[in-house]
């Protein structure tokens, strides 16, 4: 994630079928895709080359009456609690508060004023 700060720095897949989707972009795109065991499932990176992009994690059958499939962006932030402040102030809701990502970072995701879901991320060391 080596985007300069407020600016799109993460794409993230939600879907409830993983293999299907990296059949489909490994196909169109050429992307390859490395899964990582994590505390609550697996989550796939998305590479091109060399170069991560983008994540992709499963929708269980729990959450898809709640999550449909799509793709998410995330916006480097410097502070996410005190951007989450500046962003309530001004109209947005909290969707999913602030989360922390293994020893990556930390996230929120929040609906702004127009009703658009997006994320904040704030890395947990140098970005």
């Amino acid at each position: 994630m080596g985007s300069p700060k407020h600016q799109f720095c993460w794409n993230e897949l939600a879907t409830p079928n993983v293999e299907a989707a990296k059949e489909f972009y490994s196909r169109c795109f050429g992307w390859t895709f490395i899964d990582h065991k994590m505390d609550h499932g697996t989550y796939t990176m998305i590479k091109h080359g060399d170069q991560e992009f983008a994540g992709m994690w499963h929708i269980t059958d729990d959450m898809a009456k709640d999550v449909p499939p799509h793709w998410m962006s995330y916006i480097l932030v410097d502070d996410i609690d005190e951007m989450l402040l500046k962003v309530q102030k001004n109209g947005a809701s909290v969707k999913v508060p602030v989360t922390k990502a293994g020893e990556f970072g930390r996230f929120a995701v929040i609906t702004d004023p127009t009703g658009a879901h997006i994320a904040m991320w704030q890395a947990a060391g140098e970005c």
